[in-house]
């Protein structure tokens, strides 16, 4: 009879391998709704008084910083998650504010921490790895803001199965992004 390994509380740091920004959620069938657009009410930018929320037509705000494909564990900070949980948001010495991580621009689209508030994190876009007991295995999800309505979009979400630690590779369930598989590594 076979009986699933319990997860271990494993690497403080994860990150996709190979992981180069627009890998992920970049304007492919799908993903462009990630990209502003002329007649989706945007507030448009004025060059002469460049502000942290003005849209950046390669995806993203001027505010946020790239996202690196880098999830971070704290358990001070979100203690809802547990040692089996890592996000971007999570970053030793991120804070709110512009460009203090809690703002990624990736592909082309952007994520915002709900509120700048880590204990809202799953209120709003985040990129995050987490064992999911559901599918006793692992799961990966990287979501967007979408311009203007602020609503969460799924980029791309899948699992790994098995394992006690999120290492691996996982397969594609959802998302905009069609790409099939991404590769965790220790970071």
């Amino acid at each position: 009879m076979w009986f699933p390994v319990a997860p271990a509380a494993t690497a403080d740091a994860y990150r996709l391998a190979a992981y180069t920004d627009g890998l992920v959620g970049a304007a492919k069938p799908g993903c462009d709704i990630l990209l502003p657009h002329f007649d989706s009410g945007l507030r448009w930018a004025d060059n002469n008084n460049p502000l942290p929320d003005d849209p950046l037509w390669d995806g993203g705000v001027r505010a946020g910083v790239t996202w690196d494909g880098t999830f971070y564990r704290d358990t001070a900070r979100y203690p809802a998650g547990g040692q089996l949980f890592w996000s971007a948001y999570f970053k030793p010495g991120s804070a709110a504010g512009i460009k203090q991580g809690f703002w990624f621009n990736f592909g082309s689209g952007w994520s915002h921490l709900a509120n700048d508030d880590p204990a809202q994190i799953l209120a709003g876009a985040s990129q995050r790895i987490y064992y999911d007991s559901g599918v006793n295995g692992w799961r990966l999800v990287i979501e967007a803001t979408q311009f203007v309505t602020n609503a969460v979009v799924n980029v791309w979400t899948g699992t790994k199965t098995g394992g006690t630690d999120p290492v691996g590779i996982y397969q594609r369930e959802s998302g905009c992004d069609p790409l099939a598989s991404l590769t965790v590594e220790a970071g």
